[in-house]
């Protein structure tokens, strides 16, 4: 195998990649959103090993990987297709996927507080279980809203944190 600091890259393919440098961009504002909220929780008194630690381990993670791919991108690598895939890295993406799932996750987020966790949650699982192809609504619709429920238990019972109830209140 070779390794890609030392392979020369052909001429074709040199030059800055515009989808690579928006990838690595966009690591690296997703990288920076983490630590400014991992910044704002508070630290234990007298803890080595307090809530901050493993966020930030994530955060810093993150900006160590978007920074690397920036100076890699900025070098002129690309990301290329594995072998195995059968893919045309010249071909028009398919956004409908995308589409479907941002949306879900836009309308979830706007419904979240007033109509609650487990509504708002279920209609962000139902769309990525929508755009993945599955097309028997009732079931995907059943099965969102259980996995919903499921996890709105688990956050407020095993966890103790305090999630909207929205129109299941007094249920819940």
């Amino acid at each position: 195998m070779s390794d890609p600091v030392t392979t020369p890259i052909p001429a074709a393919r040199r030059g800055l990649s515009v989808p690579d440098l928006l990838v690595a961009l966009g690591v690296l504002i997703v990288g920076a959103l983490l630590l400014i909220g991992t910044l704002k929780i508070p630290f234990g008194i007298n803890a080595y090993v307090g809530p901050r630690v493993f966020p930030m381990i994530v955060s810093v993670g993150t900006l160590a990987l978007g920074a690397l791919l920036l100076v890699a991108t900025l070098r002129g690598y690309r990301a290329e297709p594995a072998a195995e895939e059968d893919s045309d890295p010249d071909a028009q993406p398919d956004l409908r996927q995308p589409g479907i799932i941002l949306g879900g996750f836009l309308l979830g987020s706007l419904i979240l507080v007033p109509l609650g966790f487990v509504v708002g949650t279920a209609v962000m699982y139902f769309s990525v279980g929508f755009a993945f192809g599955e097309r028997r609504v009732p079931l995907l619709a059943g099965v969102a809203l259980i996995v919903a429920l499921v996890t709105y238990v688990a956050f407020t019972r095993g966890l103790g944190l305090s999630l909207p109830a929205g129109i299941l209140k007094g249920v819940l």
